[in-house]
């Protein structure tokens, strides 16, 4: 099997401090044709997912993501709770429903990939349901599934 390779993705600036960094390094699998595909859930960049097929450029000895060349379908979304403590309930609920999750405890964050072939409609629910209830905010990092 190939080795990961972290490939970084520049943020732009946005309001109030978020995203707090200015750059996010994510893990991909390299591919014969030179392109790489994306191997985890990211926190920050906009419009990638999980198993998209991806173009870098080499700068300095970094590679850098240049453009998306196949998307996966997959879609992701990221949740901030209002009780950071209830993030291994809620990861058990997200998996139940199908979709994968990791967690960044530092800023008490959840990205989460909903696979392409996992239905969407009861993961929306939850999200809607849970910000009623004032437990969760979330926000789209990339929208591929039907509504």
């Amino acid at each position: 099997m190939p080795e990961h390779k972290k490939i970084v993705f520049r943020l732009p600036p946005g309001t109030g401090g978020y995203p707090p960094v200015e750059r996010e390094g994510l893990w991909a699998i390299p591919l014969p044709n030179g392109s790489y595909v994306i191997d985890n859930i990211p926190f920050y960049a906009q419009g990638i997912s999980a198993d998209d097929e991806v173009e870098i450029d080499v700068v300095d000895g970094e590679l850098f993501f240049k453009k998306l060349l196949k998307p996966s379908g997959n879609s992701t979304f990221r949740l901030i709770l209002t009780e950071p403590s209830a993030n291994g309930q809620v990861r058990a609920h997200l998996e139940s429903l199908g979709c994968k999750s990791e967690y960044n405890g530092d800023i008490g964050l959840i990205a989460v990939e909903i696979p392409s072939a996992t239905p969407i409609h009861r993961f929306i629910n939850y999200l809607l349901e849970e910000r009623a209830n004032g437990a969760l905010d979330f926000e789209e990092g990339t929208l591929r599934h039907e509504l």
